[in-house]
């Protein structure tokens, strides 16, 4: 079976018209990745249609409607489906990432097709159809569908990502913070207190990062921001949460890590920025502020926690990790209180 050409039957163009209709409509990633699944179940004589996610680190997750929490564009932490696998360990996908064009083959369950679904500088998807039936579907136009999603997610992700670092900017935090906080409150709720997954949320702060813009310019400042952000996501878990918060702040999501590995894998984290040679730079160092995801905090209390915390290390030597729970459980930190609702700033 060709899977780049082919004539396109008037019934089947009708049906990805409506497709490509009911894609262009959404304006969220997740509520667009489940249309595709939906669309393709619907209209695609296969016995089993999968999407994966594919990371940074050469490894697949898939994606169903029950775990699609950030579809495509960014995590599928926390999710009770299947934990992610080296691409390598099926050839098919590794040859379909590796060609970047269809793979098709016939196996004792039918013909076997995987799609690859573009980012905007790789593969960042694929699509997997098992038992397929020849003759039903048109490849090349299924091919296309995949093209219209992917150029829909690069255009919703556009305003979710900071330019400069890639990673996710200030404005996709709130957000994905309350499906974070969400997900931990419906987990709480449905299992035992020992069965809650836990999260932690940290802020880092460059140390001095003025004098860096100060002595060479801003531009040699947006290259160290640039080379920061590459050791956070060589250092983190690719579902993990990377954002840059905002000028030389950043934020991670530790997803399913309670406060004491969090607090080791932070440190970790700390060290290697300062072993990391910055070209013109003396070593560089970050001060760490983290804190505990809590089902009964909101978002703006979960930062105001890790923002006291990340204040407490700057003001007490830098290049350190302080915990918020541990200082205040020393009596190094006056807890965050709320005042009718609000966070009690002063």
């Amino acid at each position: 079976m060709d899977l780049t050409t082919g004539p396109i039957p008037a019934p089947e163009l009708g049906r990805y018209l409506d497709a490509i209709v009911e894609l262009t409509r959404h304006r969220d990633p997740q509520e667009l990745a489940a249309a595709l699944l939906k669309t393709l179940r619907a209209n695609v004589p296969a016995q089993q249609v999968r999407l994966l996610a594919l990371s940074n680190d050469n490894r697949v997750t898939e994606f169903n409607e029950s775990n699609l929490q950030n579809a495509m564009v960014s995590d599928p932490s926390g999710s009770d489906g299947e934990k992610p696998r080296p691409l390598g360990d099926d050839a098919d996908l590794l040859s379909c990432v590796r060609t970047q064009s269809p793979v098709s083959k016939d196996t004792s369950g039918g013909r076997r097709a995987v799609f690859p679904i573009f980012g905007m500088h790789h593969v960042q998807g694929l699509l997997v159809l098992e038992g397929l039936r020849d003759g039903m579907v048109s490849p090349a136009l299924l091919d296309k569908l995949l093209r219209v999603y992917s150029n829909q997610l690069f255009i919703l992700s556009r305003g979710e990502v900071d330019p400069l670092t890639g990673l996710y900017n200030r404005q996709s935090f709130p957000e994905r913070m309350r499906r974070i906080a969400s997900r931990g409150r419906t987990i709480r709720r449905a299992s035992d207190e020992s069965e809650t997954r836990h999260h932690c949320f940290a802020l880092l702060d460059i140390d001095f990062f003025k004098q860096v813009n100060d002595r060479f310019g801003h531009l040699y400042g947006d290259e160290v921001l640039l080379l920061f952000a590459r050791l956070m996501v060589r250092s983190f878990r690719h579902d993990d949460l990377l954002f840059r918060y905002g000028g030389e702040e950043f934020a991670v999501v530790l997803v399913n890590v309670g406060l004491e590995n969090a607090e080791r894998l932070l440190d970790r984290f700390r060290a290697g920025v300062e072993a990391y040679s910055f070209p013109q730079l003396e070593p560089k160092t970050v001060s760490i502020g983290v804190t505990a995801v809590s089902a009964e905090r909101d978002v703006d209390r979960i930062v105001m926690c890790a923002d006291k915390a990340l204040y407490y290390a700057k003001e007490h030597g830098r290049n350190r990790v302080c915990c918020y729970e541990k200082l205040v459980a020393e009596g190094k930190l006056e807890p965050v209180t709320m005042v009718e609702g609000k966070i009690e700033l002063f």
